[in-house]
Formats: C-alpha cells, structure tokens, sequence
C-alpha cells in the first residue's frame, strides 16, 4: 500500500514536470516565438527606414553638387569650351606678367558618357610673384577645373621661375551655357585677399638672391661621420645644393648665423653662438636649435 502512495506521488511530480515543459512550449510557440518575430521585423524597418534616409541625404547632397558643377562647367560644345578656355588661360598667364608664355590644349574626351575633359599645358618663366598672382586668380575663378602638375625650376642667377603646368577642365553634358565660360567666383580660397598671399613671395624657397629669406632656415644637418679620425659635421645648404662640412673649433656663417663647433657628439651637434650653446640634433635645421643651460 505504502508503494502505491509512493508512486502515486512520483507520478504527479512527473506530470506536474510535463504540464510544466509542455506549458512552456506551448508559450514559446503560441506568444514568444510570434513576439519574437515581431521585434526582429520592427528591427529591420527600423534598420530600412534609417538605410533609406541616409541613400536620401546622400543623393540630395549629390544632387546639390551636380549642380554646382553644373554652373562652373565649359559650355556644352567642346570646341567652343576648349577656345574660350584656352583664350582665358592664355589672358590670365599674360596679366600675370608671364614672360615667353605658351598654352597649348588638347581634344575633348569623353568620360563614360558622364562628363567630357580637355587637358592644356602652360609654360613660361615668372617670378615667384607673378606666379602667385595667377594662381590666386586661377582658383578664384568658379571654373570646373584644377591643376594636375605644377613643375617649377629656379633660373640661374634670377629671381625668375621656369614654370610647367598641366591643367584639366570639365564639361558636363547639362551645363547651363553653350557659348560663354563661367563668371562666377568661387570661394575654395582660404582668404580673399591677394595680400594675404604675401608672405609665399617673401618666403622664397626657390633661390637664394630671389626673396626675403634666412638661409639658416635651409640648413639642415644631414650627417656627423669620422674624417681621419676626427669628427666632422655635413650642413646640406638647400638654397645652393652645396654641402658644408665642419669640424670642431671651426667657425661658420649661414643667413644669418654665426657661430663656432663647440663639441660633435653623434648623433648631436653644439655650435657656441654670440655667448650661448645651442643644441642640434641629426636632421634638423640650424633654425632648429635649442638652446642650451648655461651650465651645460
């Protein structure tokens, strides 16, 4: 009798224990599951909605830029763009005071279908300047252009520049002008005052006798080695091209700098300069110097 109650028990836990896994299946089947569905489906119109709305931004910020573009485009017929281009680069090149000047253009080619492109050469010789000057009305200009190459070599014993540029221009199929360049001005430079660009002319890096500089700025020590045994230091001058080397308890000038090899401790430098030591480091330029404690 007593193994009876006993299994009668037994046997109602067990079944309490299916009601209870079949009662969770039966919630994870007839609510979670559907619940669970539901989230995952609001998830992804969500992730739609946010997808949909960027392609949106993005397309009207395309469309925006097309017509920008649009607007500083040549006219729509090539020949009549490249003339009027060529004419306009030629014009620009001569205010500027280029001498010798020469622009060059070639055929339009078309670009997938989407845009056509004509490429021009200018070549000519100019001061720092003057080629200052054209590039500052080149890109105030709204044109749908840019330069691809710039090459500059300094002429012997002048402040002129042997200058070559190779530019491309755009034409787009909807250009709003069909017999005349853009007048518009754009407003890609940081500043819109030529002044402003003063100081590339004052600064000039091309050569020495061309402009406003130190030449001490332009001093860069390139190596420290042994010279029959003795420590030497190499200055590359890049005004002149011309390598200086010094050993120690030899004096020097550069620009503006004087000065005397104190000590060559590799891969540093300490030149003596009117009462004060200054510290240099493999690399850098003279102007670079730190200066030293005076207990150092």
């Amino acid at each position: 009798m007593a193994m009876q109650k006993r299994e009668k028990v037994l046997a109602g836990v067990v079944g309490l224990l299916v009601l209870g896994f079949a009662g969770n299946w039966l919630f994870q089947q007839a609510l979670q599951g559907p619940l669970n569905a539901r989230y995952e489906r609001i998830t992804k119109l969500k992730n739609d909605i946010a997808r949909k709305e960027k392609e949106l931004r993005l397309a009207q910020q395309a469309g925006k830029k097309l017509t920008a573009w649009q607007r500083q485009s040549l006219p729509r017929d090539p020949e009549v763009a490249r003339s009027l281009y060529q004419e306009w680069l030629l014009d620009e090149v001569s205010r500027a005071g280029f001498k010798l000047p020469n622009v060059d253009s070639g055929q339009a080619t078309a670009k997938k279908g989407a845009y056509q492109r004509i490429a021009f050469s200018v070549r000519g010789q100019a001061t720092l300047e003057q080629l200052t000057r054209f590039l500052y009305d080149f890109y105030r200009a709204n044109h749908l252009h840019q330069i691809q190459r710039l090459s500059i070599n300094p002429v012997a014993n002048s402040p002129e520049l042997d200058l070559s540029l190779s530019i491309e221009a755009l034409i787009l199929p909807d250009s709003d002008r069909k017999d005349r360049l853009s007048t518009e001005r754009s407003t890609r430079l940081a500043s819109e005052a030529l002044s402003d660009y003063r100081v590339l002319v004052e600064r000039n890096f091309f050569g020495q006798g061309a402009g406003d500089y130190d030449a001490a700025d332009f001093a860069q020590l390139t190596a420290i080695t042994d010279v029959d045994g003795a420590p030497q230091a190499w200055f590359k001058l890049q005004t002149s091209g011309e390598t200086l080397r010094l050993s120690e308890g030899q004096s020097f000038e550069i620009g503006q700098f004087r000065g005397t090899v104190a000590e060559i401790r590799p891969p540093d430098l300490i030149v003596a300069s009117d009462d004060q030591r200054w510290l240099l480091t493999l690399g850098e330029n003279l102007s670079q110097a730190t200066a030293l404690p005076a207990d150092f």
